[in-house]
């Protein structure tokens, strides 16, 4: 077959601008840093490219989780050992109060600063974290959790229960980011039957006030402190527990980082 002038002409044309293209595209290549402009350069690279990205974005969404549950459980945390260390008080001074070297005078006065313990109690469980829910408030986080409802009998109301709020802080991993106000209930009372933190503050004060030692304080202020140990240290695994997760989320961050960059970045 016969090849016109015309013909010959164009093919040179044709093919001055395939290279002219090519080059744009390396050079656009080099400023952007990318080996692929658009999907078509590598179909499969860049839906895998696609998948890296989401994954990226969850795992940047877990450590926000992450960071958001470590400061809430660091923030009960220190709730907890206030009240750890206001029942050794109480503890102090029930053994103060039960003294036979006491008058009835004295063991109203030891009554005093139990009452104020108490209202630290009631302080504490109802704490707040840096959004202003309440810190023990379970499922019901902007509900006050703790109240005392009868001063003449000691009744407290723990209302929230035992809902417990969960953060997602990995792809197959969720972490308690709080304790309900039930945890402070439930206790078993030397005298029989249950009581509470609050109930146990109470009926020491109410005693010493009235001028009478109270025997069973002692046994019943060492199972409310056994029950705020036993809840302190399961927070301590859900902080040891977030750490872990944050560094494997890092190590998984870097790999699918290293994996897009493979795939997306030039040579």
């Amino acid at each position: 077959m016969r090849i016109s002038t015309a013909q010959m002409f164009q093919q040179g044309v044709d093919a001055m601008l395939e290279r002219q293209l090519e080059l744009s595209k390396t050079e656009l290549q080099m400023a952007s840093g990318k080996r692929l402009l658009s999907p078509s350069d590598d179909p499969s690279a860049a839906a895998r490219i696609l998948d890296l990205g989401a994954a990226e974005q969850r795992l940047t969404q877990y450590q926000r989780n992450a960071d958001f549950a470590q400061a809430r459980l660091d923030q009960e945390e220190t709730a907890l050992f206030s009240m750890e260390s206001l029942l050794q008080r109480v503890r102090e001074l029930a053994v103060q109060g039960n003294s036979d070297n006491l008058s009835a005078a004295d063991r109203g006065s030891v009554a005093v600063e139990i009452w104020e313990n108490m209202e630290s109690f009631v302080q504490l469980a109802n704490a707040r974290d840096a959004n202003g829910e309440y810190i023990f408030g379970g499922f019901q986080s902007l509900t006050q959790p703790v109240s005392l409802v009868d001063s003449n009998t000691g009744q407290f109301d723990y209302g929230v229960g035992t809902g417990q709020r969960k953060l997602q802080i990995g792809d197959s991993r969720e972490v308690a980011i709080g304790d309900p106000s039930g945890i402070f209930e439930g206790l078993t009372a030397v005298a029989g039957g249950t009581t509470d933190i609050g109930q146990v503050i109470w009926s020491l004060a109410s005693n010493l006030e009235a001028g009478n030692g109270d025997p069973d304080a002692l046994p019943d202020i060492d199972t409310a402190l056994n029950r705020l140990l036993e809840v302190h240290a399961r927070v301590g695994a859900r902080m040891n527990a977030i750490e872990d997760q944050k560094e494997a989320n890092a190590s998984m961050d870097l790999a699918v980082a290293d994996v897009r960059s493979t795939l997306e970045d030039l040579d």
